[in-house]
């Protein structure tokens, strides 16, 4: 609240990536409960928002099954693995765009700078997919992953894709790394309108009902 924002997502990493402390399905609902005492203590004046960030498997599906994703609002899939083949992976990314229940497809590439060059795929595919089926695509702003780029996101925004904007934070101190995702957004010329981020709580509650 006193960045001035009403609202949050927190999005864990999902129970198939342990490495990342990923959290367990028993985990996952305490977190929930949590989340629903927190808001009821704010009553309205600031959102939590439940998410997860599920792990997109090699074939494309999730680590996370439709029972479990019950209970959630926003659901992340993000690829984290395979990221230094340079094999063709579209199909992969369509097949995660299109399951049922996921809103953002996050850091999609994958990339690392100085590290990993992340997925190669057909991304104007996979963005005209996601803009077709209304799933939103991320901008991390993470200075060491700035995944989309402003050039990979001018191309999203040609496809007519909804975003979401954000710093990958694992602590208080990375929700800094939001401005590098805004940056990122502003060079590629993407309208607030089609930030997600930017919408009031109403709009943004009955979208994410709307695509569960």
């Amino acid at each position: 609240m006193t960045r001035g924002r009403n609202g949050i997502a927190v999005t864990d990493h999902s129970n198939g990536l342990a490495i990342a402390g990923g959290m367990s399905i028993e985990a996952m609902r305490r977190q929930q409960d949590e989340i629903d005492a927190l808001n009821r203590g704010f009553d309205g004046r600031f959102r939590v928002l439940k998410g997860v960030e599920a792990n997109i498997l090699a074939d494309g599906t999730l680590d996370l099954n439709g029972a479990e994703l019950a209970g959630l609002e926003m659901v992340l899939a993000a690829p984290h693995s395979k990221l230094r083949l340079p094999d063709d992976q579209t199909e992969r990314m369509l097949a995660a765009v299109r399951t049922p229940g996921v809103h953002v497809l996050a850091h999609p590439r994958g990339r690392m700078s100085d590290s990993r060059p992340g997925i190669n795929a057909d991304w104007d595919r996979v963005f005209e997919e996601a803009a077709a089926r209304g799933v939103a695509i991320e901008i991390d702003g993470d200075p060491a992953r700035q995944d989309l780029d402003y050039q990979l996101a001018d191309r999203a925004r040609e496809a007519g894709c909804l975003f979401a904007l954000d710093s990958d934070a694992h602590d208080t101190e990375a929700f800094i790394y939001t401005d590098t995702a805004i940056a990122h957004a502003r060079l590629a010329g993407i309208p607030a309108s089609r930030v997600i981020n930017c919408w009031e709580l109403p709009r943004l509650l009955g979208w994410l009902d709307d695509r569960r």
